[in-house]
């Protein structure tokens, strides 16, 4: 059987950078290092443009759409656009340092360059431009996800529920040492996006709305998980990469047992790991577990740090974020293997991902 491909001409001046989907298909964003963002809209079997925007000043890395919906517990994943009636939002990243978020006023007419006007606008932090971002919907809160180039993380939730315009931060705090001048880096974040945290299933009585994040840091893999007071610790490492992590891909599905992360590698291949996760019985959550093993034969174990909001405003240094222990009563422990590593016979990976229900991986 022969799958069907629809070429369209994307109008943009120059290289196409992102591409995303909605939900349900019948929607595409493009962005392009021309500045411009444009969004498709699929009429009677043909992609028809719904609008065209100067978006950033430089070249745009990211695009994301947060899965916000007027109604709870609706099942969202990553790039799904937001219900008919409370709106459509698209967050960008670009080389102009700045993080924009954008909604769509339906009252404009298509095509006239004003149909997606920003809400919210915020510089990256130490002169480094965001290179990722993505978006988090339990019911009807929302968190967004950004890292920088330098590998700095920023995560951050909306004042109000009710409104994506204005943001206040969570937490933040590096992954990994900053990369030396002029070194080739790679900095990837996406959040769990599955309905059913493999936490909540060892324990029901965790915190429904804890948050879990992957983390590609240059050439290697991390996970960080919010303990009981919704801070952010170092769970695992996924580590045995070549070369630069290029994309990775957190699997829906947990009720399987266990995560299912991919990654994508500079080196040619596709990694995927399972993440085994227990309830720690002795009050750690490094304590003698497979990734305090691997961690340390890491070719990438780099000096990783964290900064609070307080002391990244004072300016003061870091603690490790290997440091950070969840503070709750309940703590886990967490393990990996990796099951299977696919050589793309391509000298870089740059993109991998599952399928909505975590049981294909495509690259």
């Amino acid at each position: 059987m022969t799958a069907g491909f629809t070429d369209f001409d994307a109008g943009h001046r120059d290289l196409v950078t992102v591409t995303k989907f909605n939900f349900y298909g019948n929607r595409i964003v493009t962005a392009s290092s021309d500045h411009r963002m444009k969004v498709w809209d699929l009429k009677d079997g043909d992609w028809q443009l719904t609008d065209t925007w100067r978006a950033h000043d430089a070249e745009i890395r990211d695009v994301s759409t947060p899965p916000l919906c007027s109604q709870p517990n609706i099942k969202t994943r990553q790039a799904t656009w937001n219900g008919p009636f409370t709106g459509q939002h698209i967050g960008s990243v670009g080389e102009d340092m700045k993080f924009k978020i954008w909604q769509e006023d339906v009252t404009q007419p298509p095509n006239s360059g004003r149909r997606f006007r920003p809400i919210f606008r915020m510089m990256a932090p130490h002169r480094h431009p965001f290179v990722s971002l993505d978006f988090r919907n339990i019911d009807l809160d929302t968190w967004l996800a950004l890292i920088t180039r330098d590998g700095y993380l920023m995560v951050m939730e909306p004042v109000s529920p009710d409104s994506l315009a204005d943001w206040q931060a969570l937490d933040q705090f590096r992954v990994c040492a900053p990369p030396q001048r002029g070194e080739e880096t790679s900095f990837q974040v996406q959040f769990h996006h599955d309905p059913v945290d493999i936490t909540h299933t060892l324990l029901p009585s965790w915190d429904r709305k804890s948050l879990s994040l992957v983390v590609a840091a240059m050439d290697t893999v991390k996970i960080y998980r919010t303990d009981a007071n919704r801070r952010f610790y170092h769970a695992i490492e996924l580590t045995g990469h070549g070369s630069l992590v290029r994309d990775i891909s957190w699997a829906n599905g947990s009720v399987r047992g266990y995560d299912l992360i991919a990654s994508a590698c500079k080196d040619g291949f596709v990694r995927i790991f399972e993440v085994y996760t227990s309830v720690s019985g002795n009050g750690s959550n490094n304590s003698n577990n497979r990734n305090s093993q691997t961690s340390a034969q890491s070719p990438s174990n780099r000096a990783t740090a964290q900064s609070g909001i307080g002391s990244a405003l004072a300016h003061r240094a870091p603690a490790s974020v290997s440091d950070r222990q969840a503070s709750g009563d309940t703590q886990f422990k967490h393990s990996f293997k990796e099951v299977a590593c696919i050589d793309s016979k391509h000298l870089d990976v740059w993109q991998v991902e599952f399928s909505y229900a975590g049981m294909y991986c495509t690259l």
